[in-house]
Formats: C-alpha cells, structure tokens, sequence
C-alpha cells in the first residue's frame, strides 16, 4: 500500500520547556521525511493543560533543564496512563535527554531530592554525575546513531530492562555505557543533534512502526537522498571530530 495521502499525528510533548537542543528538529526531520514520500503530517503541541488528540502515530519530547521538568510533571503525571497505554499498544515514541528522565520512574537531582517519573521507561536517573560534553556514537537497536552529548546524569534501568544501545566512541567518559532505553516501539536516548535529522535510520524506525500500525510498509527512497546525503555529510563532521570533548560551553 502506498503512503501517498496517508496522514500522521506528530504529538510533540512541552515544546516550549522540553525542547532547548533543536528538539523541533526531530519532528521537522519526521514531517519532510513524510512529505517527500507524498504523506503528509498534523503536529500537534501539547501543552500544560491540554487535551491529548485520540491514538496519535508518533510522540516527541524533548530535552530541557531540571527546572522544565519540574514545571510539566505534574501536567506529565496527569497525561501519564495515556502515555504508557499508547507505548504499550506500539505507538512509537522518541524521548531525548531530560524528556526521557522525565518518562523515567524516578529523578534524583544534585540536592538528594527525588522526582517520581510516570514508568514508560524502567530507568532512574541520578543527576549528580560528572559532566559528559561531547560527540559520540552509539550502536543502537536500530542501527549506528551518531550525535552530541551534554549532560551530568547517570542512568540506571531495572533488571533485564533494554538500553537503546552501547556507546562505542567518544572521550567523555561514556564509551562502553549503555544509552538510554527501548520499550517496545519507544526510545529513550541522550543523544542530541538534533538526533532524528542526523540519523535517518531512527526517523525511518519511528516512521515503518507508525506506518506498521496501518498495514502499510515504509522504506526510503530516491525522495530522500538528498536527505541521506546531508544527514551522511555531518555524521562524517562529527565522526572526523569524535576525539574532542567540550569543556567550556
């Protein structure tokens, strides 16, 4: 079946407070994407207060400071059996940085204090870590993911829970880590970039789960090449560059 004039509800969770590191890029890179292929795509920003649309095809959320989770978690909470129905249906899911602590179980900040999370991922992150500033890659349940880190966190998931994958390069202490989470089609990573125009292998990922879902099966094509060659050209930046580490930004 043709994804010519199919239609998909991006929802992109607290725009404004969890999407500082060029978050609206990974849902930019997830409406072109679609759009080359002769879809189309409805973004819907959820905000504090709003209601949530019926099943959407993808969710997005973003990296922020600890002061932007403290000011949507309890919107979070109150959305939260909804979330962890839609993961539990397949409804893919992409959560960067402090979006996926926040869909955590618990966030323990630098004063000791802890900050219960709504479960969709079965980790608990520690934020009193050293700092992490730097570019790295990542070999992922879905492919290599290439990108940037910044952070202070360490993460810990519940027994037999799945990392999204393990830090193969970078010298910021966190080659040989494990990053992130998966559950079913959802992904938690700390990888920034912003990471979906990076790295089409998730955009597509996020997209042929989507698409599953309605019987239909996605693969890239001559549409996106010119997409592939950009996304290739800086992954290569990146990867000529793995060795730096960032101290002072």
């Amino acid at each position: 079946m043709s994804v010519d004039g199919q239609n998909l509800v991006i929802v992109q969770l607290y725009p404004d407070e969890l999407g500082v590191t060029g978050d609206s890029g990974n849902v930019l890179a997830l409406t072109t994407r679609l759009e080359r292929a002769g879809a189309t795509a409805t973004v819907v920003h959820h905000r504090v207060g709003d209601a949530l649309p019926d099943r959407p095809d993808i969710v997005v959320i973003g990296n922020g400071p600890l002061s932007a989770v403290r000011s949507v978690i309890a919107d979070l909470r109150r959305i939260g059996g909804d979330l962890t129905e839609w993961v539990a249906s397949g409804i893919p899911l992409l959560a960067v940085g402090a979006g996926m602590e926040a869909l955590g179980d618990r966030i323990v900040t630098p004063e000791g204090e802890t900050i219960d999370g709504i479960g969709v991922f079965p980790i608990t992150t520690d934020r009193a870590g050293s700092r992490h500033a730097g570019y790295l890659v990542v070999e992922s349940s879905v492919g290599r993911v290439v990108g940037f880190e910044d952070h202070r966190t360490v993460t810990t998931r519940r027994e037999g829970a799945a990392p999204f994958g393990r830090v193969t390069s970078g010298v910021t202490g966190t080659a040989g880590f494990e990053d992130g989470a998966r559950v079913s089609n959802a992904i938690g990573t700390r990888v920034q970039g912003p990471v979906l125009p990076l790295n089409p292998v998730v955009t597509d990922f996020l997209i042929g789960r989507a698409l599953e879902r309605r019987g239909i099966e996605w693969t890239a094509s001559s549409a996106h090449a010119e997409l592939d060659r950009l996304a290739a050209e800086a992954r290569e930046v990146i990867l000529a560059n793995i060795d730096h580490a960032f101290s002072t930004i």
